[in-house]
């Protein structure tokens, strides 16, 4: 029976597609090159993790690839504006506590990221508690953050359901006894709950 529903942000309740939007921006070429070598890196992780900072990841960048300097700084300026609120599924958590679950978040999130969501939407007052990456110098898939989890809120993997997009982190709380939604499409999570759960949404 579960007592307890995880979710992770990015992609599941909150908007973060930095390639989408630069091949809008900036054409494929561009876009392309700098998804790979800003985002989805192990400098990036490290801002996740709390053990640099956002101003100092982007001059990092800029002086590594000065000839994207202008699209780097670019995308310092503009991409908190992409953390947008996924609304068709930030509309369950008020039933799903309405219901008695209590919710968590568990989240890669570097600390600027973090704050301006935090302080931009209302939807953070549903939730029992949280377990940010750069709040704890911890991030997903290593399960060293699920344990911070389990023993900070006193949660019991075996009645709790964790949400992510990410097949990596899923594995992770699989190991750890958790019941999981892989949340490959952020548009099917109300098919997935009214399965695991055995509950039916208004909406």
């Amino acid at each position: 029976m579960v007592e307890n529903i995880v979710f992770d942000l990015g992609r599941v309740l909150i908007q973060w597609d930095p390639y989408g939007y630069m091949l809008k921006v900036f054409g494929e070429p561009v876009a392309t090159f700098l998804n790979k070598n800003v985002f989805e890196t192990k400098e990036w992780n490290l801002l996740d993790k709390g053990e640099i900072e956002e101003e100092q990841l982007w001059q990092m960048m800029v002086e590594r690839f000065p000839h994207y300097a202008e699209y780097i700084e670019h995308m310092k300026e503009n991409v908190l504006r992409l953390l947008l609120p996924i609304e068709e599924n930030i509309r369950f958590l008020p039933q799903l506590k309405a219901m008695g679950y209590k919710l968590y978040v568990l989240s890669n999130f570097g600390k600027n990221g973090f704050n301006y969501i935090h302080k931009t939407y209302d939807f953070f007052k549903y939730f029992n508690g949280m377990v940010i990456s750069s709040h704890v110098n911890q991030i997903k898939p290593d399960p060293q953050i699920f344990t911070t989890l389990i023993d900070k809120y006193n949660v019991e993997p075996t009645k709790t359901l964790f949400i992510d997009d990410k097949a990596e982190n899923i594995r992770t709380a699989q190991e750890l006894g958790f019941k999981v939604i892989h949340l490959e499409d952020n548009s099917n999570l109300k098919d997935q709950l009214e399965r695991l759960l055995g509950k039916k949404f208004s909406c």
